[in-house]
């Protein structure tokens, strides 16, 4: 990592900035390990259910139904620095839980759902705090560099993680994958240890009550058009996209018959769409406007997951669609990431970065539990192949709303979000 700082952008040269993108990109490889193996130990291990896969997948979002605001609040009032750290030691802690209990035998689907619950609990704070956290470290004019270098980072793991991880399934287990992705998790926690940023304290104290301060962020993102937009789009993908992903696995193994190494590959082959996109992120922001860039983004995933229904024949072609799509999802999705949170962070003044994220949050993830049980649902009822169409359709329709809504007049980032 040292020999980042030699590189001519900006940001590589920011210590702090760095310790972040490493704690982040750590961050990501446990996240990239969670996403393959849990289900992956739901459908093997323990050979879950279209449904019981989908109520898994739902404990992505769950936690941000129980939460919500309150934890937007409780972000903001606190080093945001120490919530990472508690947050990657509980994340290593409970994969070891999975994977110890799964080698003595006593896993089971009731405990699994309990600990995806924890780890989906822990994802939401993670995410909301480090988007709260990064205006703190950089100027909002730096803010699209920002995220693209932290999505980059991202996309390392994507490329490497789902090849790494479903190799490692298919060599030795599921469980054993989980222990090297704890050590991930510690690794970010001991990074953000090493990290002391300029302005990681705590703010001054408010008049407002608990309830005046839920009403404080609530009001700020209703009264904006844009995040108002913004807001609903969130819950649009999340919802869709959880679809797809409760019986996207399911289809994967089962319809199409595809080995944990090869869903690894395919995986890997997003991450590559992902970093291309976010090393284009800047050119394509300033090209076609950051609000047109979400829907861009959006359009481009549509494409990416109506290639997986429509995949068939021998492996081999199966293979060279599965890999298309997953770039173009990729790419599509690191597009709509960058420029909705570029927009969202500088649109946000500092003291409500917490509640503001947490909003947006609640609403990806929220919908998110909801997506994903009607996704298992569908997959039990109609079949697994038109609930991945129906899925696609809504990334569609989640793009046109983007276009026809107040985001995609917004070309470049506010100075300011006061």
């Amino acid at each position: 990592m040292c020999s980042l700082r030699f590189l001519p952008t900006g940001l590589w040269r920011q210590e702090t900035f760095l310790k972040l993108w490493a704690s982040q990109t750590l961050t990501h490889a446990g996240f990239q390990m969670q996403y393959l193996a849990v289900p992956l130990v739901a459908a093997l291990l323990l050979d879950a259910t279209p449904l019981q896969m989908g109520i898994l997948a739902s404990f992505g979002g769950a936690p941000a139904i129980v939460v919500g605001v309150f934890a937007g609040i409780w972000i903001d009032r606190r080093s945001k620095r120490a919530v990472l750290i508690g947050a990657a030691w509980g994340n290593a802690l409970a994969f070891l839980v999975i994977a110890i209990s799964a080698w003595l035998g006593f896993l089971s689907i009731p405990l699994l759902f309990a600990l995806a619950f924890a780890l989906g609990g822990l994802r939401f704070i993670v995410d909301v705090t480090y988007r709260a956290f990064l205006p703190s470290l950089v100027l909002r004019a730096q803010l699209i560099e920002a995220n693209s270098k932290l999505e980059i980072g991202r996309s390392a793991t994507e490329i490497g993680g789902p090849g790494f991880t479903g190799t490692l399934i298919q060599a030795v287990s599921a469980p054993f994958a989980l222990v090297v992705g704890a050590l991930a998790y510690a690794g970010s926690a001991l990074s953000l240890h090493r990290m002391r940023p300029r302005t990681d304290v705590s703010p001054r104290a408010t008049a407002l009550s608990v309830r005046g301060e839920l009403r404080e962020g609530l009001a700020f993102v209703m009264k904006s058009p844009v995040l108002r937009g913004l807001t609903i789009a969130a819950a649009m993908v999340g919802g869709t996209n959880a679809a797809i992903d409760s019986v996207g696995l399911l289809y994967l193994v089962r319809q199409l018959d595809l080995t944990p190494g090869l869903i690894g590959v395919m995986f890997s082959v997003s991450g590559v769409g992902w970093l291309v996109g976010a090393s284009l992120a800047r050119q394509t922001t300033r090209r076609i406007g950051l609000g047109r860039s979400t829907a861009a983004g959006l359009f481009l995933m549509t494409a990416g997951d109506v290639i997986i229904p429509l995949a068939g024949g021998p492996t081999t072609i199966v293979m060279l669609l599965l890999a298309g799509g997953a770039f173009l999802f990729g790419a599509g999705l690191v597009t709509y990431i960058i420029a909705r949170t570029s927009l969202q962070q500088s649109m946000t003044p500092d003291r409500l970065q917490g509640r503001v994220n947490v909003v947006l949050r609640m609403a990806f993830l929220g919908a998110i539990s909801i997506g994903a049980l009607v996704g298992g649902v569908l997959g039990e009822t109609i079949g697994l192949r038109p609930t991945l169409f129906i899925g696609a359709g809504g990334e569609l329709l989640t793009g046109v709303f983007l276009l026809w809504s107040a985001v995609s007049r917004v070309r470049e980032a506010p100075a300011s979000g006061e």
